[in-house]
C-alpha cells in the first residue's frame, strides 16, 4: 500500500464512566447513552464510533470500577469537542470526562 494513500489528522477520544459523582452507582444505562449520544452526533453530523469497556479509579470514597465508554471522533473541531463533551459530563452526571488527542494518520478503504 501506498503511503499516499493516507491523510493527516486528529483522532479525538472522550472517556466517559456511567457513575453518577454523587450517588457512586450507575444510574444511567449503555443503551440510553448510546440513544443520546447517536441523537447529538446525528444532529451535528459528528462522525463516531463508540466502545463499551471497564474502568477503575480512586475517589475520595476509595478505589470502584465502572462501566466505561469511549467515544471515538476523528474530523470534529476542538470547540464542538469541548460542547459535546460538556454535554456528555452533564447528562451523567459525572465529575469529570478525559479527553485525548493523537496526531493520525487515516484512510478509508
Amino acid at each position: 500500500m501506498s503511503g499516499d494513500t493516507f491523510q493527516k489528522g486528529i483522532k479525538y477520544e472522550i472517556f466517559v464512566g456511567l457513575k453518577d459523582k454523587d450517588s457512586y452507582e450507575e444510574i444511567f444505562s449503555v443503551n440510553k447513552f448510546k440513544e443520546i449520544l447517536a441523537e447529538i452526533c446525528t444532529e451535528k453530523q459528528i462522525s463516531f464510533s463508540l466502545l463499551t469497556q471497564l474502568g477503575g479509579y480512586t475517589h475520595n470514597k476509595g478505589y470502584t470500577t465502572e462501566t466505561s465508554l469511549r467515544v471515538i471522533i476523528i474530523g470534529i473541531n476542538e470547540e464542538e469537542l469541548v460542547q459535546l463533551s460538556v454535554k456528555l459530563k452533564e447528562m451523567i452526571n459525572t465529575d469529570t470526562v478525559l479527553i485525548t488527542k493523537t496526531d493520525i494518520e487515516y484512510s478509508f478503504m
